[in-house]
């Protein structure tokens, strides 16, 4: 577990994340906040399922599916239907939209993790999210309509090509966090070797669940990465 905090912050009692870090980074622009993150270092571990038919909670999903940790995908709609191309083992359970606020594409392809504005088709694995919150190694600049503060979850990659997960969050709620227009500076802010970074679903429908870690949903998640014990 680690910290962003601001100069002189008032001490905040310890949560499920755990005990707060004796040396915090420092981010005066942006307050305090707290985050973990999930690294991917073998992909032939890495699965992505649908959780729309017969949904469960991410806690049944990490035991049934032996995940090490479990991270939320993307969105989904009230008919629950993924919001846009969602592919599975090569077979694509959804198709592309356009919108202009999931404008992103996180494709998985032998070995390797790529976020960008258009989908692989011949991914293993996929599913387009958004907005896109890194790319080329700059913070984008978002402007969101009724933003509001949320926990945030996002995939990441690295300039060695490292696929990591992340969540930020408030220290007074679990579920609540930074604005959506905020977080790519504070993507970038916890690790400045990010080159591309993708926004995933977050608030109450979302999950992210380590050995460390146990941030539950307080609504069904629509799909998770999971990334399998060895």
């Amino acid at each position: 577990m680690s910290w962003l905090t601001v100069v002189n912050p008032v001490p905040s009692p310890s949560t499920s994340l755990g005990v707060i870090d004796p040396s915090p980074a420092v981010l005066q622009e942006f307050g305090e906040f707290r985050y973990s993150q999930a690294i991917v270092n073998d992909f032939s571990r890495l699965r992505l399922f649908s959780n729309l038919v017969e949904p469960k909670s991410a806690a049944e999903l990490a035991a049934a599916k032996n995940c090490e940790f479990l991270v939320n995908a993307g969105f989904y709609d009230i008919s629950n239907q993924h919001l846009g191309w969602f592919q599975v083992n090569g077979r694509e359970l959804s198709p592309k939209q356009n919108n202009r606020l999931f404008d992103g594409y996180l494709s998985i392809t032998s070995g390797a993790a790529e976020i960008g504005f258009a989908p692989r088709p011949a991914a293993d694995f996929g599913l387009q999210s958004g907005p896109v919150l890194v790319f080329d190694a700059k913070p984008l600049k978002l402007t969101i309509k009724d933003d509001q503060p949320r926990r945030r979850m996002a995939a990441a990659i690295t300039q060695d090509e490292q696929l990591i997960f992340l969540v930020i969050l408030s220290p007074q709620s679990d579920y609540s966090g930074p604005l959506l227009a905020d977080t790519p500076r504070i993507v970038l802010s916890i690790n400045q070797d990010i080159v591309a970074a993708i926004n995933l679903d977050g608030g109450s429908a979302s999950a992210f669940i380590t050995p460390e870690v146990n941030l539950p949903e307080y609504q069904p998640i629509g799909g998770y990465f999971c990334y399998t014990k060895l």
